[in-house]
């Protein structure tokens, strides 16, 4: 056998240095994993990283609103699952305030149709109520109310059109070759439903009156709400609980709703599989687990393994698991103190985790509104997007390495959650 060999020259010492130039900028980390697995990214100069960051999490500003949302990766299986709204409602009594932060679960198709939907369902309710109202200053605890049926009903709409097309007895009484039959003649159908029965959303939103003030919050799932305010200083104050496992209230309740269901809460999560215990969607783990089993674990291509699908199947016992029920705030609000909102979804709170500072949520809060605070200054008047200097302090702040990391990390999948932050001015 003859081979042919290839000779290639030495390289000079310049084109040492060159090479050694080229590369000069890329430098690799563990992720904080330990183990012998690195990742390479690159280190930006500080004049480049807001640059980077601005292109990455598209800033927006409105007349009162100041928006970012931010997933890195960008592999189209980590494509960002957060959503948001901000509208303003011309109804009876002047203009009403509507901001939301939706972040998905599992894939789009839940989000995608909470963000779609719910903002209208709320209008069109608090409209109704506005127009049955003696006057244009509704009683607080009716627009609570209000907000929380409309959540509420979105979440059965999606159960409902599962049991529509597919209602319990019909499906324990179905042969296999029924059923198949039955999903193949209504493919298109059951594709709609069964992705938002296995994908989920939580939500947190505000809403202003047109006076301001009043304000409401509502949370179903583990984001956060934070008020800042001006007095002796710049100072946070956390407005809603967060629903999932390590909140000692929240895991007290389903152990209570699911007496003796040793499994109900496994690793932390609801039957071992979902973090967030309140969700929009998640309906294979609010209904029996028939679905789970002969529905969406055999005509669900795109979801879990086989193996997972039994042994959570096992676990569904006195469904459901998942609340749909938000927790909902009135705060009657000082308009001599300079007001803000924050708005964010967990990944910002995880950010600082992942860095090693593990901060509790109350001295994040107050940390916040310091930058808020510099970031308006003496001349009252905010300088840049408020959200994006929360999430460039979040992803490393002067911390040029960490930042860099966080930008440019070369990796298949998501090394962060999918982070959106918005900052609403309400009194200022």
């Amino acid at each position: 056998m003859e081979y042919n060999v290839v000779r290639l020259d030495a390289a000079t010492p310049s084109e040492h240095f060159q090479a050694l130039e080229e590369v000069k900028e890329f430098h690799t980390t563990d992720l904080g994993r330990g183990g012998k697995d690195r990742w390479t990214y690159r280190l930006l100069p500080e004049s480049a990283l807001d640059i980077e960051l601005q292109r990455r999490s598209v800033p927006h500003s409105t007349s009162f609103v100041d928006s970012v949302t931010f997933q890195p990766c960008t592999a189209h299986t980590c494509q960002n699952q957060d959503r948001y709204s901000i509208e303003e409602w011309d109804l009876r009594g002047g203009i009403w305030r509507f901001s939301a932060i939706y972040d998905g679960h599992c894939g789009l198709d839940t989000v995608d149709f909470v963000h779609g939907q719910l903002p209208a369902m709320i209008r069109t309710s608090l409209q109704a109520l506005l127009n049955k109202s003696q006057s244009s200053a509704p009683a607080p605890e009716l627009v609570s109310e209000t907000i929380s049926r409309s959540i509420r009903h979105l979440d059965n709409s999606i159960r409902a059109d599962l049991s529509d097309l597919l209602p319990c007895n019909r499906l324990e009484s179905m042969s296999d070759f029924e059923l198949h039959c039955l999903m193949k003649q209504q493919s298109r159908r059951w594709a709609t439903i069964s992705a938002r029965c296995t994908q989920g959303s939580t939500i947190i939103l505000a809403l202003s009156d047109p006076q301001k003030r009043n304000l409401w919050v509502a949370n179903l799932g583990d984001s956060q709400a934070v008020l800042v305010q001006e007095g002796a200083g710049w100072a946070g104050t956390i407005l809603n609980s967060i629903h999932n496992c390590d909140n000692p209230v929240e895991l007290q309740r389903i152990l209570r709703e699911h007496p003796e269901e040793r499994e109900c809460i496994w690793d932390n999560r609801v039957i071992g599989y979902l973090a967030p215990t309140r969700a929009v969607g998640d309906t294979w783990l609010k209904v029996p687990s028939t679905y789970t089993r002969r529905a969406f674990g055999k005509h669900n291509s795109n979801w879990i393994s086989p193996t997972l699908v039994a042994d959570y199947a096992r676990r569904i016992l006195s469904p459901p698991y998942v609340s749909n029920v938000p927790d909902t705030y009135h705060l009657t609000l000082d308009n001599d103190r300079e007001t803000y909102l924050i708005l964010c979804s967990d990944g910002l709170l995880d950010l600082y985790g992942s860095s090693g500072e593990q901060s509790s949520a109350q001295v994040l809060a107050n940390k916040w509104a310091k930058i808020i605070g510099r970031s308006i200054g003496h001349s009252k008047k905010a300088t840049g997007n408020l959200a994006f200097h929360l999430l460039r302090d979040a992803i490393g702040g002067s911390d040029v390495s960490l930042v860099s990391q966080n930008l440019t990390l070369e990796m298949d999948e998501k090394w962060m959650d999918d982070v959106t932050i918005l900052v609403q001015r309400l009194i200022g």
